[in-house]
């Protein structure tokens, strides 16, 4: 007899436990309280444009095998574009740039001849940050309770290569100040990612609005059976101590099965959790949790100043990430000639621009692109949009990080999964599909 999984949630935490207890022969049910899946990774109609955006822009490397083994399943994967060879080109406020190319030997001897090629970046950095990665690869976790600057500080990185390497990087996938951010999950990008050779290095970024990424999974689950429940909240858990068993109240109605993984933020885990069921430990971190804002621009020009440069990083200003999504994603011919400039900006960690009003976080970025790209002086902003994500992720710095729970609960048939648990990786979609991955397999072997 098939076993049946509830899964709370249908964000790639909830989308890689599906697609897992499938693959395993169970019997799923998906509870989502959204009318969408996907969670925070989505993408709608913007309605002054009339054209598809994400929640934010998103980035995935070559290295996401959680992510990637998603959409193989789902048959999306041809729907990113994915650089041949590592390649960031970063820009001064001047405009002057300098480039990180992998390209231009094999494997892993393509990050060291990049780094090396940083004409910006001193003999002495280039030499100390080459000699990081060569220990890198070696090396085991020893920073517990260290920040990502004290460890870069103490690997003998100049200040020069963390302002114009490092931070820059730490921002994007740690989503927090290298002063805070915890240097465990750095070692864990750096060693999987940026030192894992070209095909992990790679940089992958969606052709086409996230929500058609994930659009075959309902499609998925019915084929095999299962079923996806949109727009029903869980109104609580209910914990049956005298079977150490866990159901679920959604809609007024009672939903029993042999295993049940959350899949849900923390804060929405603590609003129908209690503390006999998660543990004291694990219940009192979802009070503790800290979280890190993500603030996104997309901004339309009359038109294009960024040339055949997909994307790049600004240093030194607010402005940390541009996109050029009219080379990266597809659109209409009428979308580029009503709109032929169309970019996306990231700030990660911003904690001290997301309480600005829109239109003075827009003049503030406008006016570091038009620094760094002289061709934006002459460029008119048609329409602009800004998305504010005050809770994207959970801040990682270590005392957090030491205390991110594990999947299992007091109850012997619920289990934890989501970019917030115990998964040795930054709050990512690679975090929070292999999360829902790892809780099936774990739930399975009890």
């Amino acid at each position: 007899m098939k076993k049946k999984v509830l899964i709370i949630g249908a964000g790639f935490a909830g989308i890689g436990a599906t697609i897992q207890a499938i693959e395993q022969g169970c019997d799923v049910l998906v509870i989502e309280g959204r009318p969408y899946i996907g969670g925070r990774a989505r993408s709608f109609i913007d309605k002054d444009t009339g054209e598809i955006i994400d929640n934010g822009q998103h980035v995935m490397m070559g290295c996401y095998g959680a992510v990637l083994h998603i959409l193989r399943r789902l048959g999306t994967e041809q729907l990113l574009y994915r650089q041949k060879a590592l390649s960031v080109t970063f820009f001064d406020q001047n405009g002057e740039a300098d480039i990180l190319d992998a390209g231009h030997l094999p494997g892993k001897l393509g990050i060291a001849a990049g780094i090396l090629g940083l004409k910006k970046l001193s003999w002495q950095s280039r030499m100390q940050a080459l000699m990081f990665a060569v220990r890198l690869r070696l090396m085991k976790k020893q920073s517990v309770g260290e920040t990502s600057l004290e460890f870069l500080r103490r690997m003998n990185q100049t200040e020069e290569s963390i302002r114009r390497l490092w931070e820059p990087l730490i921002l994007a996938t740690l989503n927090a100040h290298p002063s805070t951010a915890d240097a465990t999950l750095l070692i864990e990008v750096l060693q999987r990612a940026f030192f894992g050779g070209r095909e992990a290095s790679q940089m992958l970024i969606p052709r086409n609005g996230l929500s058609e990424l994930l659009a075959p999974f309902v499609p998925y689950v019915q084929s095999h059976g299962g079923q996806v429940m949109l727009s029903t909240s869980v109104e609580s858990l209910k914990y049956h101590a005298e079977t150490s068993t866990v159901s679920v109240i959604a809609e007024g109605k009672e939903y029993h099965a042999d295993t049940i993984i959350s899949c849900i933020p923390s804060f929405a885990l603590q609003r129908i959790a209690s503390p006999s069921l998660l543990g004291e430990h694990t219940y009192s971190l979802l009070g503790d949790m800290v979280f890190s804002p993500i603030v996104s621009l997309y901004l339309w020009f009359d038109r294009d100043f960024m040339g055949d440069i997909r994307f790049c990083a600004l240093l030194q200003t607010v402005t940390q990430w541009v996109f050029n999504r009219r080379l990266l994603c597809e659109c209409s011919d009428e979308l580029r000639e009503q709109y032929p400039g169309h970019i996306a900006l990231t700030i990660s960690a911003g904690t001290q621009i997301v309480g600005e009003q829109a239109e003075s976080v827009v003049a503030l970025c406008l006016e570091e692109l038009r620094r760094c790209f002289p061709g934006a002086s002459d460029a008119t902003l048609l329409s602009w949009k800004v998305i504010k994500e005050k809770q994207a992720t959970f801040l990682a710095i270590p005392p957090i990080e030491a205390r991110r729970p594990e999947q299992k609960t007091h109850a012997k048939n619920f289990f934890l999964a989501g970019d917030w648990t115990k998964t040795g990786l930054p709050a990512t979609l690679e975090g929070a599909a292999q999360s829902g991955i790892d809780a099936i397999v774990y739930a399975h072997k009890q």
